[in-house]
């Protein structure tokens, strides 16, 4: 039984190193004024502590949010033709291939992470552990596959609300406004927009990618409704 203190404490480890450099990356991103998201940081570095102690509880909620990632990224990737036009994504490619090379190959590296971090907190002697200890997480919804189900679902979501948003009325009247600063010879691509009502107005904000075969703009728009 206790065999799966190895599995625990071999991804504790990894998961510290991964949110130690995460963190590291951050701080540097915000010190060159530089945006940067990620989903690791200090939560990875606070759940690999609690696995090297041999968190069971924490062993079955990483294992879950790994399968949650992991289907909700591949998902992602899935769909991302059908959310961004594949002129545009060439158009990354071309302008900025060291950039999206480098993206592309860290997302690679986090979704063989996710698998792997999966794999060993899901092994015989984890999960036999956590069902003698914890029989209760033994349950559907608090199996660590469930995980799978529910990335998937919010794929679904993003891809149905992002598709009515980004061709709707708003997104017309966006590149509109975006054609006007620009000019023609550009193809678009909303990526954002947002609404905020005041006094019985409707400021609208929105962010529209202008690109061609030279170069990519982000332009942002404004206007009342």
């Amino acid at each position: 039984m206790n065999d799966y203190r190895s599995h625990l404490k071999v991804v504790g480890i990894a998961l510290i190193v991964v949110g130690a450099l995460d963190i590291g990356w951050t701080i540097y991103y915000i010190a060159h004024r530089m945006g940067y998201s990620s989903s690791f940081n200090v939560f990875a570095v606070i759940a690999g502590v609690l696995l090297i102690r041999g968190g069971l509880r924490t062993a079955n909620v990483v294992a879950f949010f790994s399968a949650f990632m992991l289907s909700g990224f591949i998902g992602l990737f899935t769909v991302l033709p059908f959310l961004m036009s594949l002129d545009l994504i060439a158009a990354y490619l071309r302008l900025y291939p060291v950039p999206f090379g480098g993206s592309l190959l860290l997302a690679i590296c986090v979704l063989i992470l996710l698998g792997w971090v999966y794999r060993r907190l899901t092994s015989p002697p984890v999960l036999a552990a956590i069902a003698e200890r914890h029989p209760r997480y033994t349950s559907f919804w608090r199996r660590p596959r469930g995980g799978f189900l529910a990335g998937v679902l919010l794929v679904v979501i993003l891809v149905v609300g992002l598709s009515f948003l980004m061709h709707g009325a708003t997104a017309q009247q966006a590149v509109t406004k975006a054609k006007e600063k620009v000019g023609e010879g550009y193809k678009f691509h909303v990526s954002s927009w947002s609404t905020r009502s005041s006094r019985g107005r409707t400021h609208v904000e929105a962010v529209v990618i202008a690109y061609n075969q030279r170069e990519i703009k982000e332009i942002q728009v404004e206007w009342e409704e």
